[in-house]
């Protein structure tokens, strides 16, 4: 009888233990906003985000995380990451990705410029011009390619 009991009370907490769990994960992700062509469809936390333009997607996730894809067609603005800011705007076929704590992404003004900031409070700014590349991996990094058809990363 007494290892009955024990069973049960061994079950008892292993079940208490998962319910505590699985609310832990349920809550994990409360700052998200997802927009696309000219609307919010989710809104939770205090992440923001902002889409306009036919094909225009920006995603944030992370407490004060931005995302902005505006001002053209086709612009992706992803920003992962408590304080990331990402923004696509200005032209057409935009992609800024900031994936790291405090990092910054901007692929602007010009058409088919990528940003991508991956690491702790990294900067990466591609624009002023088409076809720009801007890679910004390690902490602390600044990477800046502007004019058209310019490339530039720091690792």
């Amino acid at each position: 009888m007494r290892r009955l009991l024990l069973g049960l009370a061994s079950i008892a907490i292993l079940l208490a233990a998962a319910a505590v769990a699985g609310v832990a994960a349920a809550g994990a992700a409360t700052d998200l906003c997802v927009a696309a062509n000219g609307g919010v469809r989710v809104q939770k936390g205090d992440a923001s985000c902002q889409a306009s333009g036919t094909g225009s997607v920006a995603i944030a996730k992370g407490a004060i995380a931005r995302a902005t894809a505006t001002g053209g067609d086709h612009n992706k603005a992803r920003a992962f990451g408590d304080g990331s800011t990402a923004r696509a705007d200005g032209g057409d076929n935009n992609t800024a990705t900031a994936s790291g704590t405090n990092s910054l992404a901007a692929a602007r003004i010009g058409d088919n410029n990528t940003a991508t900031a991956s690491g702790f409070q990294s900067t990466a700014f591609a624009g002023l011009g088409d076809n720009n590349t801007a890679i910004a991996t390690s902490d602390h990094c600044d990477a800046t390619a502007t004019g058209g058809n310019a490339s530039d990363s720091c690792y």
